[in-house]
């Protein structure tokens, strides 16, 4: 790959993150009116028809074997359905900034996984990553306006999604090596919409008829539907393709950089040096376990 070929992918691999620190700001600006399983079952009912298009347009849909529905059943039930349950009751608890940044420690976690399920190396210097990133979240919750039990909730419901995150890289390895990466975000999405189905209709059916359908709610729900669900997938995929999982994620601890940012544009967040301070200890934490994973290469 040309070096100008390297500089495209790094802009496309930091665009994507650009758009998922942008989610976090879009997640309060829906929440005004629409509740989260309404939230997310809207958000996959858009999006998953735009991947299907796409994919098949692109002539990159497999199908799904009959031996592997198993997999991929369990798959959209880590990822999107246990993740953006989570997330979206979380995100209602917590600041975008705070909640970007338990995001952010995903990649600290996956290691762990590996080791256990793949016997993959889990170092030392892995288990130090996660503590230091572990209080650099502290810090950010300290540093939030009104610290109290609800804040606390949705920071353990941010963790719910991290680890819904890690159990659903445990699956994808079990299913790249025989499907492509539109594949199984297409089907991981249509599976997971199906998933929300029944709680949306049993629960939230009434409540979105209720919905003021304003451009202002509108707007936030689209950008999350085909920027984060599909167009943020679709460049981070390529970016995977490119230069591997271990370079592509490492572009994840611009996250809570970029939402810290857009926080402060658009919903005028308070930034306080204590947050900042967190910010830069968790991704001093990621960059520690990153540098380690390049001297073990």
């Amino acid at each position: 790959m040309s070096r100008k070929q390297r500089y495209f992918v790094y802009g496309i691999v930091t665009l994507s993150m650009m758009i998922w620190g942008l989610t976090f700001i879009w997640y309060k600006q829906v929440f005004v009116q629409i509740r989260p399983v309404s939230l997310v079952f809207l958000r996959l009912l858009i999006a998953s028809p735009v991947l299907l298009l796409v994919s098949a347009l692109g002539k990159k849909l497999q199908y799904i074997r009959r031996r592997d529905l198993p997999f991929f059943l369990v798959l959209a039930f880590f990822e999107p359905f246990l993740y953006f349950m989570g997330e979206s009751f979380g995100m209602q608890r917590i600041s975008p900034t705070l909640g970007s940044v338990i995001v952010a420690t995903i990649p600290l976690f996956t290691p762990l996984a590996a080791s256990l399920f793949y016997h993959e190396r889990f170092t030392r210097i892995n288990v130090a990553g996660i503590i230091i990133s572990i209080l650099g979240v502290c810090m950010v919750m300290a540093g939030e306006m009104s610290l109290s039990g609800s804040t606390f909730q949705g920071a353990l419901l941010m963790f719910l999604a991290v680890f819904a995150a890690v159990g659903y890289s445990v699956m994808v390895i079990k299913l790249a090596g025989t499907y492509n990466s539109f594949s199984i975000v297409t089907w991981q999405s249509t599976l997971g919409m199906l998933y929300f189905l029944p709680l949306f209709v049993m629960f939230e059916w009434d409540h979105v008829w209720r919905i003021q359908w304003t451009f202002a709610v509108i707007l936030p729900l689209l950008e999350l539907a085909l920027f984060g669900s599909a167009l943020a997938f679709v460049f981070f995929t390529y970016s995977i393709k490119r230069l591997g999982m271990t370079r592509s994620s490492v572009f994840s601890n611009l996250i809570p950089v970029f939402t810290a940012l857009f926080s402060f544009m658009i919903l005028r967040e308070r930034i306080t040096g204590l947050k900042i301070a967190g910010i830069l200890v968790v991704i001093g934490g990621l960059l520690l376990a990153q540098f380690e994973k390049k001297q073990t290469v």
